[in-house]
């Protein structure tokens, strides 16, 4: 035993060489990854010989299910390394590379029954893009709502309106509609809260100058916090829970021409939707199995990985679950539909990375396996695993601490295990009856738009979401205070105490996810109806009848209003006109308090916005330029987790 703890010493401090090495140099990245594979190969060579519980028909059926997760799992992190053994360093055309034949675009804006407000600035951004040749580009409004507001506020905003009267094949559907009147070359596509920066044409047409390349795709990103961030108060310590797929792994599937379509921020040529039929239907994600056919015909596709379009993550718990089942239920049907594994047209790695795509939904099988193992040990005696701990400290840790080495490595510190470990638990009960419905029921579930633009004053919690994490936190618990009733021998338990000591570690782990988990149903208040952007522009405030009366600062503002700063000591009356940039703003205050000795913030209703007026608000906010605006993916630090949420629920 003292010679396995000296092993797992050396093991712990060679990796963590490497581990640190590896951040400065790429070799040493590849020589960790090297390492994780070796250990995960030593470890499921013994899972499979040596730890199978053969006493009984329900101890191998668990033992078995739960070698399935591992092996499953490890497929996946096979798959995910590849992806990220080497850099994507291919070119990135600019506009100049078309040499000043520039193609005509129509900007598809798709909506159903998104709010006014919403689609509003989405229209108006669009129509602020530039372009060499501005009236190549057409914007239009694609409503399968059949919504006369919305008619009438394309027209007002000078955006083309094409609605349907056949609402077959939801968003899919509405989007081929659209190419039976519209004849650009290129096709850019939009969800409805989707605003692009007005420099995303120059930064994704020059990938057309090649005739190969049949789309490009550009990440979602979101302005607001998502129901992790937001019901955890962790906006400021966790990045957005999509933005390590958005930014990461579609920059490297990028490497194998393996792009995935994600419905919107993606600039087709006409002449490859055409090659397929137009965007793919009969599965709920359509985007996925588009892109995949597309690649299929010989296309080549390439992956924009600058922040050009942001808009509204889920802004709720029951949002996301919903979202995430429409997603997991649709990659199961395009596997049904369109196996990867037998398109004709996509090469090996292709095939392998859409299968690997479909694969991941099925995961939250496993997660689940993970969170029930130890619970039917220590509650029933089921055992899953027959191991020894000297067995564990031998082959399990230098798999787990390699992994987990790995994973930092590759992420960049956007995500880490620890966070995906609760991403993944609390998702897990749902996605897992998604797929189970879905893959083995076929159930006839249609098309949902995510709901966005919500808000609300009072919190509340989601206790009939909740009810499955509930459940699995509560009998995690009975069964770690089981064990400590073990130890102070108050209750018996005919169990090897090693194999105790193994569930026990087990327990605790499943638990610090479980624990965080059962707090994101929570749900806060949404007071505002838009977000606010950080801003530091100086400003002039006049008087209703043009009367300068002070200079100030506006910290942050939308199209809504705004929060500024100004002396104490001037005097101002309610209604106010603010010069920003020249651009003259008619506001009403409708809060004032103090900031320090010397200054006080305002806060301000705009009123009456010209449309010229609430376009520049939106050039300046939503639209900011790529390389003006501050790119939303950070570092996620989950120890300030807890903290930040004790903090912000007091």
């Amino acid at each position: 035993m003292e010679k396995i703890f000296y092993f797992d010493l050396v093991i712990t401090v060679v990796l963590f060489i490497f581990y640190f090495l590896a951040k400065k140099n790429i070799f040493f990245k590849k020589v960790l990854i090297i390492i994780y594979f070796l250990t995960m190969f030593s470890y499921l060579g013994w899972r499979i010989f040596y730890t199978l519980p053969l006493n009984g028909l329900i101890n191998s059926i668990f033992g078995i299910l739960l070698l399935i997760a591992e092996i499953g799992g490890f497929l996946l992190s096979i798959i995910f390394y590849i992806l990220f053994f080497k850099k994507n360093k291919k070119e990135k055309p600019v506009l100049n590379k078309l040499s000043g034949h520039y193609p005509t675009i129509d900007v598809y804006i798709a909506t159903y029954n998104e709010d006014e407000m919403i689609l509003k600035r989405s229209i108006v951004a669009a129509k602020k893009l530039r372009y060499p040749e501005k009236d190549k580009v057409n914007v239009y409004v694609l409503d399968d709502g059949s919504r006369e507001n919305v008619k009438i506020l394309a027209a007002r905003l000078g955006a083309l309106y094409i609605k349907r009267e056949n609402h077959e094949h939801a968003k899919a559907g509405n989007l081929n509609n659209a190419l039976q009147y519209t004849d650009g070359e290129l096709i850019v596509t939009l969800d409805a809260d989707m605003v692009v920066r007005t420099d995303f044409l120059e930064r994704t047409i020059g990938y057309f100058a090649d005739l190969n390349i049949g789309f490009i795709q550009s990440p979602q990103t979101f302005f607001n916090n998502d129901p992790y961030q937001f019901n955890l108060f962790s906006g400021d310590n966790i990045g957005n829970d999509q933005d390590f797929f958005m930014r990461n792994i579609e920059e490297q599937k990028d490497r194998f021409n393996a792009t995935m379509y994600i419905g919107s921020n993606a600039v087709f040529r006409r002449k490859a939707l055409e090659d397929i039929g137009g965007f793919s239907t009969g599965v709920i994600t359509e985007d996925m199995a588009t892109g995949m056919l597309i690649q299929s015909k010989g296309w080549q596709t390439r992956y924009v990985n600058e922040n050009l379009a942001s808009g509204l993550a889920p802004e709720t718990f029951g949002d996301l679950i919903k979202q995430r089942d429409r997603w997991a239920r649709g990659n199961i049907q395009v596997a049904r539909k369109w196996n990867p594994l037998r398109i004709k047209g996509l090469n090996a790695i292709q095939k392998v990375i859409y299968l690997d795509g479909i694969h991941y939904w099925i995961s939250s099988i496993y997660k689940m396996i993970y969170l029930l193992a130890p619970i039917a040990f220590l509650l029933f005696g089921f055992y899953s695993l027959n191991a020894s701990f000297q067995g564990i400290l031998f082959f399990w840790f230098p798999s787990f601490l390699s992994s987990q080495l790995a994973f930092n490595i590759v992420s960049e510190g956007r995500l880490t295990v620890l966070l995906t470990n609760i991403y993944e638990t609390a998702m897990a009960p749902y996605i897992s009856y998604a797929v189970i419905s879905e893959g083995v029921f076929k159930a006839k579930n249609k098309f949902v738009v995510t709901r966005k633009g919500l808000n609300f004053k009072k919190p509340y919690y989601n206790l009939k979401l909740a009810a499955p994490i509930l459940v699995l936190l509560a009998l995690s618990v009975i069964s770690l205070v089981k064990i400590l009733l073990i130890s102070n021998s108050v209750l018996s338990f005919n169990q090897p105490m090693n194999t105790i000591y193994i569930n026990l570690f087990w327990i605790i782990y499943n638990l610090f996810a479980l624990i965080l988990a059962s707090f994101i149903p929570f749900e806060r208040p949404r007071f505002r109806k838009a977000e606010r952007f950080a801003t530091n522009k100086n400003i002039q405030v006049f008087s209703i009848d043009g009367h300068r009366i002070c200079t100030g600062l506006i910290t942050n503002w939308n199209e809504i209003g705004a929060n500024i700063i100004v002396d104490k000591d001037i005097k101002i009356d309610k209604n106010i006109v603010l010069d920003i940039e020249n651009h003259k703003i008619s506001a009403q205050i409708s809060r004032l308090f103090p900031l320090n000795e010397k200054k006080i913030n305002l806060g301000l209703e705009f009123k009456n916005l010209s449309n010229k007026e609430y376009a520049y608000i939106i050039t300046q906010t939503y639209a900011l330029d790529s390389n003006k605006h501050v790119d939303p993916v950070y570092e996620s630090n989950i120890w300030k987790i807890i903290p930040a949420f004790i903090k912000g629920y007091r």
